[in-house]
């Protein structure tokens, strides 16, 4: 990986607790690591593939309750529990940049909201009490640990700009923590959604100081990044959120690696178009062969004019595509990074057109109309105090 684009890590901690190799490389390297508890996983129904293997080992894990975030079962003993607990499960399986519980909102500004920043402030509490700052074991005085508070958000609610409003102003006042993790939950990457996102990510910096770090959003993340958002997750496992869950095979002691899992095909990700190239399986083949014999890959994962083939060549290929694209905007200037991604975004409708793909998302498009409002609010704030 390109560590002038790639600083940190994220994996889920459930397939974590079977993979503490990567982390202690990552962490060896001078990375940061980032394990999300995945709280929202107590909100599924008790017999759910997801609640079971090593997330079920998980001291936050809720064996005999559905979590009901908008119910008041928060506002009691059991938040700072849930809370503590939390933190601890992350902060033992060495995570340098912890994270709060989070869960998905039926509704916005309504308990739920109340109990997310509830829990927001108790992890922060707790972080402090226990000096969760210190490295952990085995790392430099240097590598201190923080503590990013987690804010899950629907693309339905994401596109409403009151939410967005609301949010970045409640989180904006919270004490303790370093950051925002951002999860974009289902998602669709059209214009209004992303909008909204990079409203409230850029919103969160400017009001904050602090770092907003958005994952969820597919491809159009390429955007964020060139519009000034600090951060983003992408990669096999961090493109997309759906909730509920699709039902899928639980892999095999949470792994995500095994080359024949069954249900887990990974899509082929072209620089020239800035997403996925045609459908999974034979049905999209032609369309794979026509584009790498049109623009030759040189990540070194695969022959140059052909598609990857199997999984850990198309996922190593994706990300260094993904490292690539990023790297290509992030060290520009926000101006001149949004100059070239719409010179890109223009050349991919073209190339999408003559390969007859899908429409290139319209988030790509979508988020520099609505970082330039946020700067222009944020200069008009600065000038008024």
């Amino acid at each position: 990986m390109d560590r002038s684009v790639v600083g940190s890590i994220a994996m889920p901690l459930a397939h974590a607790v079977h993979d503490s190799n990567l982390i202690t490389a990552a962490l060896k390297a001078g990375m940061g690591v980032v394990l999300p508890g995945q709280a929202w996983r107590n909100q599924l129904p008790l017999d759910h593939a997801k609640r079971s293997g090593a997330f079920a080992s998980l001291a936050l894990h809720r064996a005999r309750i559905v979590v009901h975030p908008d119910d008041a079962m928060f506002r009691s003993a059991f938040a700072e529990r849930y809370a503590a607990e939390h933190l601890d499960a992350e902060l033992n399986g060495r995570a340098s940049i912890a994270t709060t519980p989070g869960h998905v909102l039926e509704q916005e500004g309504a308990v739920g909201r109340a109990n997310e920043l509830l829990l927001a402030r108790l992890t922060a509490e707790e972080f402090l009490a226990r000096r969760g700052s210190a490295p952990a074991p085995g790392q430099p005085a240097s590598a201190r640990r923080v503590l990013y508070a987690t804010i899950m958000l629907q693309g339905q609610h994401a596109k409403v700009p009151s939410i967005v409003e609301r949010l970045v102003g409640d989180y904006a006042t919270l004490e303790g923590i370093s950051g925002y993790w951002i999860i974009a939950t289902n998602c669709n990457q059209s214009g209004v959604q992303l909008a909204g996102y990079a409203s409230l990510a850029l919103g969160l910096e400017a009001a904050s100081g602090r770092s907003a770090v958005c994952s969820g959003v597919g491809d159009t993340h390429l955007a964020l990044l060139a519009s000034g958002v600090a951060a983003t997750c992408a990669g096999l496992h961090g493109m997309s959120f759906t909730f509920p869950p699709a039902p899928l095979p639980e892999l095999h002691k949470d792994s995500e690696d095994d080359e024949d899992e069954p249900g887990l095909g990974v899509y082929v990700y072209h620089r020239a178009i800035l997403g996925n190239v045609g459908r999974l399986g034979e049905e999209g083949e032609p369309a794979r062969r026509a584009i790498f014999r049109n623009r030759p890959c040189p990540c070194g994962h695969h022959p140059a004019e052909e598609p990857p083939r199997g999984k850990r060549a198309t996922v190593r290929h994706n990300a260094w595509s993904v490292s690539a694209d990023a790297g290509d905007l992030v060290k520009l200037s926000v101006p001149a990074a949004e100059r070239l991604l719409g010179r890109r975004a223009s050349q991919a409708v073209r190339m999408r057109t003559f390969l007859n793909l899908g429409q290139l998302k319209r988030g790509f498009t979508s988020v520099a109309p609505a970082a330039a409002h946020v700067r222009a609010d944020s200069a008009a704030a600065d000038e008024q105090t």
